[in-house]
Order: C-alpha cells, then sequence, then structure tokens
C-alpha cells in the first residue's frame, strides 16, 4: 500500500468518524430533551376515566402553541377533576375569556398542575372566590393564596370540568408547569397514556423560493398521497425548483385514538441528502416565545386561509426553543443541476413516523423585483412612516425579518371621519404593538369626539374594533396586525334581553336570572346588577353572549328591585329594571 493510498484512506476513516460523531451529538441532544427522566408514578390521573385527547401539547394555534393537554369529558360539563398529587393551591382565576375558571397547584417535587375551562369548583375554593367577588363587586377576580393555605391531597376533589372561558367545548384543560420557570411540558412525559395506533398524516407541501437574501412569497404546492403510513407526492417524485435557494413547509396533522380531532405533531424533521437540518419538537414551551408561531407557520396562508404550513425558514428575529437542528436558518442551497433528496419524517408521541422522501433539482435562476413604492425597514431599528394623513411606528424587534415597507391611503366607502389606510401586507405578522396615528377628516362634523374610534376590516370586510382615543386631530391606538384601518364611530349602545323574567314575575321557582347582551362595534365592556341599589354577583358568558345571576342568598324573600346595566368599550349604556318577587 504506497503512503499516498494510507494518507487518503485515514482521511477516508476520519471523514466517517466524524460523520459518525455528528449524528451521534444530534441524537443524543434530542433524546436529552425528550428523555423520560421526569418523574413516572408520581403524578394520578386528574379525571377518573381514561384520556381521550381533542388538543396536543403545543399544536398549532391562534398566535401560539397550545400549552396542554384538552381531555374529553364525554361531550358534558360536571366530570369530576382530582388533584394529581398533594400540594397547595398558589392561584385561582375566574375569567370570561382565556382559561376561564382555573386553578394552579405547587406540588412540593418542583411542578405546578393547571386545570383549566372549569366548571365549577369544591365548595372550600368556591367559598374564597365568591367573598372575593363580593368584596371586590367583580366577576372576574385573580387570587394568589398565601402559600400552604389551602393544601390539597393527592386524589382529592378539587373541581368539576366545564366550558368557561375561551372553551370551545367541555374538556379539561390540563397542563403540569416547571414550578421555577413556569414553563409548561408536555405532561406525557410524566408517564400518562393516551392510546395511539394512528400514523401522523402530511397533506401538502410547499417550496418557497429565496431570492437575493430575502424570503419572497413565490412558491409551488403539492398534494401528498397517504395510507397509513405509505406516503408519496401524487406528482413525479423529482421536482423541478426555479432558484437555487429554497426552503420547504408541510401543512398536516395527527390524531389520537377515539377521535377525530385534528392535532399537532410531537416531531417534525427535515433532511437534505440524508442530514438533518431542521428540527421542531413539542416537549416544553416558553411564553415569552408564543407569537413567534406566527413566524414559523406561514402566517399569509394561515390569514386568508385559515390552514398551517409549517416552514423551516427562521427568520432573523425569531427564536423558538421548540426548534433545534437548524443549518443555514432551514434555507437550501443547490449549486449544481443534480438531483438532491429531501426527506420529512411527522412523528407521534407514540413514536410511529410518516416519512416522505422526494428530490429536488434546480432548473432556473428566477430574479426578485423589488417594489420601487417600497421603503425598506430594519428589525432591528425602530421605523416610522408617516404623511399627511397617518403615522405607523414599529418599535425595534416588531417585525420578524426586514421588509419593504409601504402604506396605500384610499377614498373610504365605510367612514366619512377619515380616509381608508391599508397598512402594509395583513399576511406579514407583528411581534410587538405598533403605535398608529390617523387623522380626523377636517370635514367631519363629531358631536363627541370620546365616541370615535380606530376600526380595522378583517380579510371578509366585517369591522374589527382597535379602540383609540382623540388627540389633536388624530385619532391614536396600537396594533400587532397589518392592514386596513380607518377613523369610526360608536354612540349606539349594547342590547339587553331578558330570557326568563319579567316585571313584577315570581322567580321562586328559578335557579337563575339570565339575559343575553350583545354589541354593534366596540364590545361589552361592564356589567353591573343590583338588588334593592346593592351589589350583586353577575357571571358572564361572552361564547353564549349571557350575563346571569345565580339566585342565592343575597336574594331574600320579598318584593325588590332588580336593575341591570351593561356599557360598551365607548361607554354607551343600556339598562334594565324590574320588580321581581320570591317566596
Amino acid at each position: 500500500m504506497t503512503s499516498q493510498y494510507k494518507a487518503a484512506s485515514i482521511r477516508t476513516f476520519g471523514k466517517y468518524i466524524s460523520i459518525f460523531f455528528i449524528f451521534l451529538f444530534i441524537i443524543l441532544q434530542t433524546t436529552l430533551r425528550s428523555q423520560s427522566h421526569y418523574p413516572q408514578d408520581y403524578f394520578a390521573s386528574p379525571l377518573d376515566f381514561p384520556f381521550i385527547l381533542s388538543g396536543s401539547f403545543a399544536e398549532l394555534r391562534g398566535n401560539h402553541f397550545h400549552s396542554g393537554l384538552d381531555i374529553k369529558t364525554q361531550g358534558v360539563v360536571g366530570k369530576k377533576v382530582y388533584a394529581i398529587a398533594d400540594g397547595y393551591v398558589v392561584r385561582i382565576k375566574v375569567s370570561p375569556w382565556g382559561y376561564g375558571n382555573a386553578l394552579y397547584i405547587r406540588h412540593p417535587n418542583g411542578y405546578t398542575s393547571v386545570y383549566a375551562h372549569l366548571h365549577r369548583y369544591n365548595d372550600t375554593i368556591a367559598d374564597i372566590i365568591k367573598a372575593t367577588q363580593y368584596k371586590k363587586k367583580s366577576f372576574a377576580v385573580e387570587i394568589f393564596p398565601k402559600a400552604g393555605s389551602i393544601k390539597v391531597k393527592k386524589g382529592e376533589l378539587i373541581a368539576f370540568a366545564g366550558n368557561s372561558g375561551s372553551s370551545g367545548g367541555p374538556h379539561l384543560h390540563f397542563e403540569i408547569r416547571d414550578s421555577r420557570t413556569e414553563e409548561p411540558i408536555n405532561p406525557l412525559f410524566f408517564g400518562y397514556k393516551v392510546a395511539d395506533h394512528q400514523y401522523p398524516v402530511m397533506r401538502k407541501l410547499r417550496l418557497y423560493n429565496y431570492i437575493d437574501n430575502q424570503s419572497i412569497y413565490n412558491y409551488k404546492e403539492y398534494k401528498i398521497s397517504q395510507k397509513g403510513k405509505n406516503i408519496k407526492l401524487i406528482s413525479s417524485d423529482t421536482i423541478n425548483i426555479s432558484t437555487p435557494h429554497f426552503y420547504p413547509a408541510v401543512e398536516g396533522f395527527d390524531r389520537w385514538n377515539a377521535a377525530t380531532n385534528k392535532n399537532g405533531y410531537y416531531r417534525l424533521r427535515f433532511f437534505f441528502d440524508d442530514s438533518m437540518f431542521f428540527e421542531f419538537i413539542a416537549d416544553k414551551i416558553n411564553f415569552s416565545q408564543k407569537r413567534n408561531i406566527n413566524s414559523y407557520i406561514d402566517y399569509k396562508e394561515y390569514k386568508n386561509k385559515s390552514q398551517r404550513f409549517q416552514r423551516t425558514y427562521v427568520e432573523e428575529n425569531t427564536y423558538l426553543s421548540n426548534i433545534i437542528n437548524v443549518r443555514n436558518n432551514g434555507i437550501l442551497h443547490i449549486t449544481d443541476k443534480k438531483a438532491h433528496k429531501l426527506k420529512i419524517i411527522a412523528s407521534d408521541f407514540a413514536g410511529q413516523e410518516s416519512v416522505l422522501e422526494f428530490y429536488v433539482r434546480n432548473k432556473g435562476d428566477l430574479k426578485h423585483k423589488e417594489r420601487k413604492e417600497s421603503t425598506a425597514f430594519m428589525w432591528n431599528h425602530s421605523n416610522t412612516y408617516r404623511n399627511t394623513d397617518i403615522e405607523f411606528s414599529i418599535p425595534k424587534g416588531a417585525l420578524f425579518d426586514n421588509q419593504y415597507f409601504w402604506v396605500k391611503s384610499l377614498k373610504n366607502p365605510y367612514s366619512k371621519y377619515s380616509k381608508l389606510h391599508s397598512i402594509y401586507d395583513i399576511g406579514v405578522p407583528l411581534k410587538k404593538y405598533c403605535q398608529l396615528k390617523i387623522k380626523l377628516d377636517s370635514n367631519a362634523k363629531v358631536r363627541n369626539y370620546k365616541k370615535l374610534c380606530i376600526i380595522s376590516l378583517d380579510g371578509k370586510d366585517r369591522r374589527v374594533y382597535e379602540g383609540g382615543k382623540y388627540v389633536n386631530g388624530y385619532m391614536e391606538t396600537k396594533t400587532r396586525s397589518f392592514g386596513r384601518y380607518y377613523i369610526g364611530i360608536d354612540t349606539i349602545a349594547p342590547i339587553i334581553k331578558p330570557a326568563n323574567i319579567y316585571s313584577k314575575k315570581n322567580i321562586t321557582k328559578q335557579s337563575t336570572i339570565s339575559f343575553t347582551a350583545t354589541d354593534n362595534l366596540s364590545g361589552i365592556n361592564r356589567y353591573k346588577a343590583t338588588l334593592d341599589d346593592k351589589w350583586i354577583l353577575l357571571k358572564y358568558d361572552p361564547k353564549k353572549s349571557r350575563l346571569y345571576y345565580e339566585i342565592d342568598e343575597h336574594f331574600p324573600s320579598g318584593s325588590h328591585k332588580f336593575v341591570i346595566k351593561v356599557w360598551d368599550s365607548k361607554s354607551n349604556m343600556s339598562k334594565k329594571e324590574y320588580v321581581l318577587i320570591r317566596n
């Protein structure tokens, strides 16, 4: 063997050793993130029946990743919810929105369990909440009990599952958080079992062009055929692309047994010529990163068609702890005319994998034409656009990447108070709030400037109230969305309709007094009920536009004056008054 041959052999051997250790490092890194170093027998189930999931951990939601498991409660409210371990209550929250009725329990092993969308609490906690509501004269309350003052035992009844807050149906939202960091952790790491024999589904593939160091909205879409784990492109398995730089994205879902809900992947990996260049994994969530989901997905497609394509491109101002093993910001580069293999693996928590393999070949060199009327805005600088009718200020770090910004001011068919301003592209997400100022038309006649507001239009031309106040000829507000904006006015009070009472009615056999309350624009902001001029607890369910009072010890026998008042966000108020009788 010649010395030259020996040297070549050593170099080849060294190359394979290097590849082996790189591959081993990637495997170990992923394993350490997801390995079950969490306690397996410490926590009990929060319910007394098997888990059937309607929502998975870290699945894609509006402006955030889902922070827990949504467990079906057999289509009804009122199922018993139990403490998963010994501990004490650290937080109780009641709200018409978000988690609705929620309970937080800290455990001595360093974790906190969270139970949300509850129907009601056990008697001990319910009494504390009600006393606080009457003290603060507010339905929405948040309580942080003194450490150890409300102790619970493992398996103790703490609440009943429900549909409160921004819930889409009866279920229990269940989380386990690291008590130190407040980061939610995938509850399945703690030994909870969910039946799953279904493979993740990939429905569509996209390849996006990346030209002149910027992502442009230029792509080709390919449908995917899948039966079980067998998956392939419906078209040819070799795709010709028109630019040497590009990145892929995939749209799909996962399912669990006994449920038809379309949930999220546990793990999603992308390989180029068998080398991994991007990985998403649903192990933990960092709340401070929640809006970065809008950079991870194709946000324009989500806004236009409510479809979420998970893409490999990592924009300059995007960081997600769920994204690892990223090379070259998730952008691929082909310098030759050869066919290169691209592989995508979608995995569920049970270890089932769906694998899509195909080939890509560069057949062109597409050029990007910049918009002449646009202005370059940098994500790492503050940026302001202004003309005689509008000012839009974007703080540093509000953009996920550099943008070529523009504004168009148009004739307004919706309002006489200002022009209609089309502010950049509604399909480009914002991370932070921006300051918006719109000039009031000098010919507009306004009786009450406090009733003016800024309104945006969604993709279906529906009005969205954006708030705002009048300052020196302009309406000012904050927003986290680009789109179409103008000045409008709200002078119409909410509408209150009684559901089960009328004046001089005997309500002895009733358990509630109920109303519907709706508003045409700015939305229900405040509400109040009194009995003989004394405040009583009025509850609010915005999903049903329902306000209701659960008749209790605060309504004694006899004839009483019941008054309900409802205000919208522009202080327009409606009032209803009744004489009610209780034996």
